[in-house]
């Protein structure tokens, strides 16, 4: 199956040569022997998740950046650390006018103090690295953002065991102070 899935991405970078605009032919086609989505969902999610970051960005650099935006099967996930209500307000409808979108659903935290960035840079770096140590863990599924010492996890995972070992190591990261699983687990069989 995995042999079928880098034929597929290989034939549709030759035949779409923009889908790899963003990233190497090899990284894309590792990414979707990984991910629990098909070719044509990520692209579509791909899409969307540029689509509210650029039309953000647009908006105000400072505030588009300090909002991450994720999209998984058309389900559009906002977090950041915003003060500015009417930039969450653009936000959000930005992401429910975006063609694709199924839903939104947002994860606000105040703006944390700077001295808070380099805990959380730390925290996120030994978290990915536990992560990826996990054998049994596909952790190219399982994004990750910190605000604050909080852990939120986002992604597709295969099981609900997956869910709970990602969980797992977020809980046992020095320096967390909580952690929120934003998991979808795979209907696939």
């Amino acid at each position: 199956m995995a042999k079928f899935r880098i034929m597929l991405m290989l034939a549709a970078l030759l035949a779409f040569p923009a889908l790899s605009f963003a990233v190497t032919p090899w990284g894309a086609v590792y990414e979707v022997a990984r991910d629990e989505r098909s070719l044509s969902d990520i692209t579509a999610d791909k899409n969307i998740t540029t689509g509210i970051k650029t039309t953000l960005i647009n908006k105000d650099s400072k505030l588009g950046l300090a909002v991450k935006p994720y999209c998984f099967l058309g389900r559009v996930t906002l977090l950041g650390q915003l003060s500015d209500e009417g930039f969450k307000s653009f936000a959000v409808a930005t992401a429910k006018k975006t063609k694709g979108v199924k839903s939104v659903t947002t994860y606000w935290e105040a703006p944390g103090k700077e001295s808070t960035t380099s805990a959380d840079l730390e925290i996120a770096a030994k978290l990915r690295t536990t992560l990826v140590g996990d054998k049994e863990l596909s952790s190219t599924q399982v994004e990750t953002e910190v605000f604050g010492g909080k852990v939120y996890l986002l992604g597709m995972v295969r099981t609900q065991k997956d869910a709970d070992r990602a969980m797992g190591h977020a809980r046992a990261t020095k320096g967390v102070t909580g952690v929120t699983s934003l998991l979808i687990v795979s209907k696939k069989k």
